[in-house]
């Protein structure tokens, strides 16, 4: 048998650790597969030994396209001058696919309108596996629009009728709207993980939910996915491998690349499974994990951004679900900074601007990467993002207030020009609530929370939310999507300026009028629900120490996009008092 012939770009290796890369069912379109013997591709001859093969040409010419980056997962070839690739796959290989280049379209699946630029038919790495794909050439799309989802996570059908009819419509509205007034041209979605909350059950229904989503231009908003810990199937026991598999039946591979623009965007799986727990979702189990990527995925990533020139003119997002950030994530899990971080992150830093795009903590925090700046000369920028289903459908809130929702990335050349949360009830402009740190917070059980008290308790086990004394006599401001390099909170009255918001620390105060409404009047009781990891907080201590009887006031929250320069105001002048929002 002959060696794999790879090209300049690629590395040569078959890699013999299970990580997940996966092979979906479904139509054989624009992949579908042969086991027929294959010698001769478009005048290029097959060589032996060769598992996986095809025909990458243009669907209007019919001519084959040169250079289009392939990879089975694991490593990569590129198509030669007849646009005919040929790899001897990795045993491990569930699907082919490709790295689509931003001079096409990307590949939809006519039946559904979702992504489908990998093959769909069973890969067997014993005969030849032919998937040839078409791509309709476009214009480079210089401006375009990514919405990030964090976590649907649904785990019935009642959840799953919610996503449905309040997540998806939002963002169909919000795509229409500011369409129609000359923004968010060129939209794709991407979801950050735990589409289902270990419900195997709900795969199909919550595809379903992303199908054909037209705007009203007639175009199609294609919705991208990324695998989380919950969407690791806990009926299949054998490891990681085997996790992943139900997942890509629907959804493809869980390691994969395309390019928009001046962007070239990865997703990958950053979930290291360990052992099996009990839980109360429809499979009765969920896996325990940690974060982090395997010796398979580093080398396929280094692979993959090989295929990118001009790396320090472009710019990268990485889409996963566990965060990177500080090596630390929430659910008791962390990414392991052994498992190829400092490496990750060194690869992204070649960029001229850099974003980590993450779910899985159901509230929001920006974490800028200080020690690893671009080539642009800004750090790498990771996005933790709130939760779609907020704390897991229970209300309309996140764990520290933000809305229900989900954010919009504007990208014009290789910059986010700006970024916006948008609440799938309140919309874009609410983006802050200020409170008065004097109030007190009880109700249908009884438990009396402050602001600026750091021993708040509640739930049967007694549970701190911890607020913080300097809150005492403040206006306190939460800004939902806020940094601590970025963002300036203002205190106006009577149309002056008369003094700026101190912003807390993070890990040092949790929304304690949500944590009284989750444990007073929802029976929470876990810490789940007194997160405290972002600090959202800012404060304010008016010369009369009485924030409520203040009066012609407002809080005027400005935040300053990094790569772009640009600046978005939010204003608030009402304080919020009671429970409605939530």
């Amino acid at each position: 048998m002959k060696k794999l012939k790879f090209s300049a770009f690629a590395i040569c290796a078959i890699l013999s650790c299970a990580f997940s890369c996966e092979k979906p069912d479904g139509p054989d379109t624009p992949g579908g597969g042969t086991e027929d013997a294959v010698d001769v591709i478009n005048g290029t001859t097959i060589g032996e030994g060769m598992n996986a093969c095809g025909l990458v040409s243009n669907a209007q010419t019919g001519e084959g396209i040169p250079g289009v980056p392939v990879t089975d997962g694991y490593s990569y070839v590129l198509t030669d001058a007849n646009g005919v690739y040929q790899m001897e796959a990795s045993r491990y290989t569930r699907n082919i696919y490709l790295s689509v280049p931003s001079e096409y379209k990307i590949p939809l699946d006519p039946a559904t309108h979702l992504p489908l630029f990998y093959s769909t038919k069973a890969f067997d790495k014993n005969v030849v596996n032919r998937n040839d794909f078409k791509l309709e050439p476009q214009a480079v799309e210089n401006e375009f629009t990514m919405i990030m989802i964090g976590d649907p996570q649904c785990q019935n059908a009642d959840q799953v009728a919610r996503y449905r009819t309040e997540t998806v419509p939002a963002m169909l509205s919000y795509l229409n709207q500011e369409h129609a007034g000359g923004r968010c041209p060129n939209a794709y979605g991407m979801t950050l993980g735990d589409i289902t909350f270990d419900s195997t059950n709900l795969w199909a229904d919550m595809k379903s939910t992303m199908c054909d989503l037209k705007l009203n231009d007639g175009s199609y908003f294609p919705i991208f996915q990324c695998i989380g810990n919950h969407d690791h199937n806990s009926l299949e026991t054998t490891g990681d491998f085997a996790a992943t598999g139900k997942y890509v039946e629907y959804f493809g591979p869980t390691d994969y690349s395309f390019n928009r623009g001046q962007v070239h965007i990865i997703t990958m799986d950053d979930i290291m499974v360990t052992n099996i727990s009990k839980n109360s979702s429809p499979n009765s189990a969920t896996w325990s994990y940690n974060g982090g990527f395997t010796a398979a995925q580093y080398r396929w990533l280094q692979e993959d951004l090989a295929q990118v020139d001009k790396k320090n003119e472009k710019m990268v997002f990485l889409c996963m679900h566990i965060p990177m950030r500080a090596g630390a994530a929430s659910g008791g899990s962390s990414f392991n900074t052994s498992a190829y971080y400092k490496e990750v992150l060194g690869l992204l830093k070649q960029f001229k601007e850099a974003h980590i795009m993450i779910g899985h903590t159901h509230y929001c925090q920006n974490y800028i990467h200080p020690l690893y700046v671009c080539a642009g000369g800004q750090p790498i920028y990771e996005h933790v993002h709130g939760a779609a289903c907020g704390g897991w459908w229970s209300c309309n809130s996140n764990v520290t207030g933000q809305p229900n929702g989900f954010s919009v990335y504007e990208i014009k050349g290789s910059s986010v020009v700006n970024w916006v949360d948008v609440g799938t009830k309140s919309g874009a402009l609410e983006q802050m609530r200020v409170y008065d740190g004097n109030q007190l917070y009880t109700g249908s059980k009884g438990y009396e929370y402050y602001w600026y008290s750091t021993s708040n308790k509640g739930g049967t086990s007694s549970i701190t939310a911890q607020g913080n004394a300097s809150l005492k006599n403040a206006f306190v401001a939460e800004v939902f999507n806020d940094d601590d390099r970025n963002w300036k909170v203002e205190m106006w009255q009577d149309g002056v300026k008369i003094g700026d918001f101190k912003r807390l620390a993070n890990g040092s105060c949790c929304n304690v009028c949500l944590a009284s409404y989750f444990f007073n009047e929802l029976g929470k009781n876990t810490d789940s629900w007194t997160n405290k990891t972002a600090s959202h907080y800012w404060y304010f201590v008016p010369a009369s120490g009485q924030p409520s009887d203040e009066k012609n006031w407002e809080v005027r929250a400005t935040q300053t996009i990094p790569g772009s320069g640009h600046e978005n105001t939010y204003a608030c002048a009402t304080l919020t008092t009671n429970y409605s929002q939530f």
